[in-house]
């Protein structure tokens, strides 16, 4: 019996979904109140962890833990 070691894969985020939107920008389809918010990604809707924020403010993906997106404000630079 020998050690058995992972292979090395050429798709390191093939299960972890989330991770792959790390460093993307959506707008919320519901607010962010308490802390929590839903965003839609393709076809999936997401739930969000962040500063409370009203419906269509754009918001980026910072981090993912489990089936839960960390996102933080975009601000407007042109403003």
């Amino acid at each position: 019996y020998g050690i058995q070691h992972r292979a090395e894969t050429d798709h390191p985020l093939l299960n972890k979904r989330g991770a792959q939107y790390i460093g993307r920008v959506f707008s919320l389809i519901e607010p962010i109140e308490n802390g929590r918010g839903k965003i839609r990604v393709d076809d999936s809707i997401w739930t969000v962890q962040g500063e409370d924020c009203p419906v269509d403010t754009k918001v980026e993906v910072t981090s993912v833990d489990g089936t839960l997106f960390v996102v933080k404000l975009v601000l407007d630079k042109t403003a």
